[in-house]
């Protein structure tokens, strides 16, 4: 036991613990997480890999509906069209068309994708953490548990100014989501539904990973835009970036990572799904994710597909579908405070 966290025997060192948020207000991992962000933001550079509106359009950027391609003259204001800092003198890399804009949504790629983005962006933060006096060494991105404290963080919301890099002011969030009050799981009248329709974790139920909801995972296909997919990605991830407001970075793809509670919330996402496999082999369930000895041709479409990122020293590289699976082991190196069974192992 280290600080209180259970660790699990026989893990490669050196893996990171993701922990609950929640826990952390004036903590180190916060602290430095701000002052990374602040670093990333500095400039206001989109053409370096490791600078935080690049991280950002990897996840989607303004597509020019006329030739295609990414739209290098994305307009500042416009919804899914723009970008919110957007200047007439932006630098683009050049690779823009490799890899920005490859967030997989409404498809069994979903999981994996985010899984691997969120690693090397964890990658790229650790580093500058790391590089920083007193930065802690083994830091590990946290995670948002909606179920559990469906208010924003307090550190994303005070101060509410410019001096805090984890703070987005209106119309980037809903005034409601800043001020602290309730903005999840609210009935037609505004007041909290106990049977938290957008934060329940019903999706752990599912008993399939291949397929639309109700199966866990998404449809067999690849895909950009969004759209349904499986219980998963329709609840709680779908509901909770809707519910920032229909103006705010999270509502639309093209600028969700801009917010820096994305990353917590789909550290969350890649949690669940953590959870799901655990409960899947504590109900003696085989259908987990896609694996070598499926006599399914389409396991080996899910396991062999590769996905291009960056690395934390911005050189190009590429991890498969397959190198997602076992979160303890390298690449990935990393595991959760806690993957218990909300529902104690009940079907």
């Amino acid at each position: 036991m280290s600080n209180g966290i259970v660790r699990r025997p026989a893990v490669p060192p050196p893996v990171r613990v993701r922990r609950d948020v929640s826990k952390l207000t004036g903590d180190p991992i916060l602290v430095f997480y701000e002052k990374a962000i602040a670093q990333m933001q500095s400039g206001n550079i989109l053409h370096l890999p490791q600078s935080w509106r690049y991280q950002a359009a990897i996840h989607d950027y303004p597509l020019n509906p006329i030739v295609g391609g990414i739209d290098t003259r994305a307009p500042k204001d416009g919804g899914r069209r723009a970008d919110p800092n957007a200047r007439d003198n932006d630098k683009f890399p050049g690779d823009q068309d490799t890899f920005w804009a490859l967030c997989e949504h409404d498809s069994w790629f979903f999981l994996p994708w985010h899984r691997l983005y969120i690693h090397f962006f964890e990658k790229v933060v650790a580093k500058i953490i790391a590089a920083m006096p007193d930065g802690p060494k083994d830091w590990a991105l946290p995670y948002w548990n909606v179920t559990a404290t469906p208010l924003l963080p307090e550190p994303f919301r005070k101060p509410a100014d410019s001096s805090n890099h984890l703070f987005v002011p209106e119309p980037g969030r809903a005034k409601r989501v800043n001020n602290g009050d309730p903005f999840l799981d609210l009935d037609r009248f505004g007041n909290l539904d106990p049977s938290k329709p957008d934060t329940n974790v019903n999706c752990l139920k599912a008993k399939s990973f291949k397929g639309n909801d109700p199966a866990f995972g998404g449809p067999v296909q690849h895909s950009h835009g969004p759209g349904g997919g499986g219980t998963l990605e329709v609840v709680p991830h779908n509901v909770v970036h809707g519910h920032f407001g229909d103006r705010s970075f999270m509502f639309f793809p093209v600028t969700a990572a801009l917010d820096p509670i994305f990353w917590l919330h789909h550290c969350n996402i890649d949690r669940l799904w953590e959870i799901w496999i655990q409960r899947q082999k504590q109900l003696s369930r085989l259908d987990r994710n896609p694996k070598d000895s499926d006599k399914d041709p389409d396991s080996k479409f899910w396991l062999d597909a590769s996905f291009n990122f960056h690395d934390e020293n911005g050189v190009a590289t590429s991890l498969t579908a397959r190198d997602s699976m076992d979160t303890r082991q390298p690449p990935l190196s990393y595991e959760y405070e806690d993957i218990s069974d909300p529902f104690k192992g009940a079907p």
